[in-house]
């Protein structure tokens, strides 16, 4: 989702970035809880027929379930916040359930490049990327097609212009 937070003028916001989270902790626990509960209660059933080798690999299952459970709520916490002001834009990544901050890039507003890698459609892109003197990176990773787009209007109208490109080519130097 592209959300602006605030804008105190025309060329200066604050544009809040975040994936859609559907599920909160509680809903994810409470998912997570009942698989545990069906595989525990079928593997026990046939450990209970004899087939006591299913445990193990049931254990190894509900393990692996919960490793990724927890790796895409963490990813569903990720947060990116854009401020644009006079002469900077600061992006921050932050993501846990406690906002730990993942890293922080300042970036000259004058010399700032917004480069927009256009996808299959002629009017949705398919990644935005901060380029500037101070490094490359992309923006909103996490974002669908449409939201990008969305996030190319809400700086465009902070007076950021981003620049087109069909696909990124690889130099050697």
């Amino acid at each position: 989702m592209v959300t602006e937070v605030g804008r105190t003028s025309s060329r200066s916001a604050c544009i809040l970035l975040q994936p859609n989270q559907s599920l909160s902790f509680s809903g994810n626990l409470w998912v997570f809880i009942s698989l545990v509960a069906v595989s525990l209660g079928i593997s026990l059933a046939f450990a209970m027929a004899g087939a006591w080798m299913i445990l193990p690999f049931a254990g190894l299952e509900l393990l692996l379930l919960g490793i990724l459970f927890g790796y895409v709520y963490m990813e569903s916490t990720r947060r990116e916040v854009i401020r644009v002001n006079g002469e900077r834009v600061v992006l921050d990544c932050c993501r846990g359930h406690r906002q730990q901050s993942v890293y922080h890039r300042e970036f000259v507003r004058d010399s700032l490049d917004v480069l927009v890698r256009m996808g299959g459609s002629a009017t949705e892109p398919a990644s935005v990327s901060f380029s500037g003197p101070e490094g490359c990176l992309e923006v909103g990773g996490f974002l669908t097609d449409a939201e990008r787009a969305d996030l190319v209007r809400k700086l465009g109208q902070c007076g950021i212009c981003a620049r087109k490109e069909q696909g990124y080519r690889v130099q050697e130097f």
